[in-house]
């Protein structure tokens, strides 16, 4: 491990509270779940207590995490409680479930898909709308080092949520017009909510996921939004099209042969690269 890396890492660790990350975009199938799983597995073979908080009812990182746990052990465990359940509540303390040494999921399942309505017959006012998560996820914060949000593209209320308790956020890009208006409409949410209310959520950087290898557009997307968010503001490392990243929601994570190994390696670097980024950050906070 670098030794500057280092340093973030034991820095993290010695706070009293989670480093607390959303990755968002508001367009669907850009690698946000993937970016969430994979740098949360990375993190934690590093060391860094990790909670993966899956807020989209699609659960996808979910089961991709439940498929993980269920090949490295030989017992069968049951979810009792998914987000929803201790969202009514109002308790989230017994939700979090092992996968492995150093992470933790807290799960979502389908009937989080009635967040919104719930929300909407339980809050009276726009701050209550927007900082309705924020109490029952603050109890989780002093249990982890780092706790990764994955959240829908589609429900402004959930997003607005998880802004409110996170310290930073990345934005997943992949390479096609859809993608990038959809990173612009995030970047323009968390803009609104830190200027009602002066949230101080900083972006650790844009992480672009190559759409198609074979095409020109991928070049031009990463040109593009280095233009709109500044260029030392989008990751150097790019997550390239590979095979065995569509096996992992299948089979669970595995690190089992070489096509394993080159994903889990890339994903070491994108998590460096993030550390790297968060250290400069807060030391530019403090």
């Amino acid at each position: 491990m670098d030794k500057e890396i280092r340093r973030v890492v034991e820095n993290i660790k010695a706070a009293p509270e989670a480093v607390t990350i959303v990755i968002g975009n508001q367009k669907g199938g850009v690698g946000k779940t993937t970016n969430t799983y994979l740098i949360a597995y990375t993190l934690a073979k590093m060391g860094l207590k990790t909670l993966v908080a899956d807020l989209d009812p699609q659960a996808n990182a979910t089961k991709t995490l439940v498929l993980t746990r269920s090949r490295e052990s030989e017992n069968v465990e049951s979810i009792d409680k998914t987000l929803m359940l201790g969202v009514q509540e109002k308790d989230l303390s017994q939700l979090p479930v092992k996968i492995l040494e150093n992470l933790y999921l807290l799960p979502s399942y389908i009937d989080f898909q009635d967040f919104t309505k719930y929300l909407y017959r339980h809050a009276n006012t726009d701050f209550e709308e927007t900082h309705f998560l924020k109490p029952l996820f603050d109890p989780l914060k002093p249990d982890y080092d780092i706790i990764l949000l994955d959240v829908p593209p589609f429900s402004i209320e959930v997003t607005n949520n998880a802004v409110m308790f996170s310290d930073y956020a990345i934005i997943s890009l992949q390479t096609h017009d859809d993608s990038l208006s959809g990173a612009e409409e995030f970047v323009k949410t968390l803009q609104r909510l830190n200027d009602k209310y002066d949230v101080g959520l900083e972006v650790i950087g844009v992480l672009p996921m190559l759409h198609d290898a074979r095409s020109g557009v991928d070049q031009t997307i990463i040109a593009t939004a280095k233009e709109e968010f500044g260029e030392d503001n989008v990751f150097s490392t790019i997550v390239p099209q590979m095979a065995r990243i569509k096996r992992f929601p299948i089979n669970g994570i595995t690190d089992k042969d070489r096509y394993d190994r080159r994903v889990l390696d890339l994903y070491q670097k994108v998590t460096d690269e993030m550390l790297t980024r968060l250290g400069m950050l807060r030391e530019v906070i403090k």
